[in-house]
């Protein structure tokens, strides 16, 4: 399996590296693989490819732009998609509400696909400014720090009424 993920990782920075409007538009280029440290790296990215799950709320948190990456075996795919009954698969897009950041799920995750929507966000600074200012929105659902603290007390204050009632 990891074999497998080393692969695409390198077919999509190859495809990125590749895609005509990146020579044009980055000078130098610097696309890179960050696996460990990510609080501190993530911080200083100008975009990031995500797999679905808690990292993309991190990356809304530190305000970057993103394209979400998610798949699983067909079989997983089939069966899940019986139970599961969202449009939408990334944690940043649930808390939204709406589609937030770019969501490259199943078929639709290519290295070509991936290394597009990057290159987009990184040359479209509209496309950009509106994913951050959405990611602020995000941030903002979120809360302030003490979160754990805030769930703690109104899973308490459920309890409470629940057994009052």
């Amino acid at each position: 399996m990891l074999a497998r993920l080393e692969t695409f990782i390198s077919r999509a920075l190859a495809a990125f590296c590749r895609h005509s409007s990146t020579q044009r538009a980055f000078s130098p280029l610097r696309a890179c693989r960050i696996t460990t440290r990510l609080p501190v790296l993530s911080a200083s990215a100008d975009s990031r490819t995500s797999a679905s799950g808690t990292a993309t709320v991190q990356t809304a948190l530190h305000g970057k732009p993103m394209v979400v990456v998610y798949r699983v075996s067909p079989l997983e795919y089939r069966v899940g998609r019986r139970f599961v009954k969202v449009d939408t698969f990334a944690m940043v897009n649930l808390i939204a509400g709406r589609r937030v950041v770019t969501e490259l799920i199943q078929d639709d995750l290519t290295p070509d696909a991936v290394a597009a929507e990057t290159v987009s966000l990184l040359r479209d600074e509209g496309r950009a400014s509106a994913m951050r200012d959405a990611l602020a929105e995000v941030r903002a659902r979120l809360g302030g720090p003490g979160g754990s603290r805030r769930a703690a007390q109104e899973i308490l204050r459920t309890i409470k009424d629940t057994c009052e009632h």
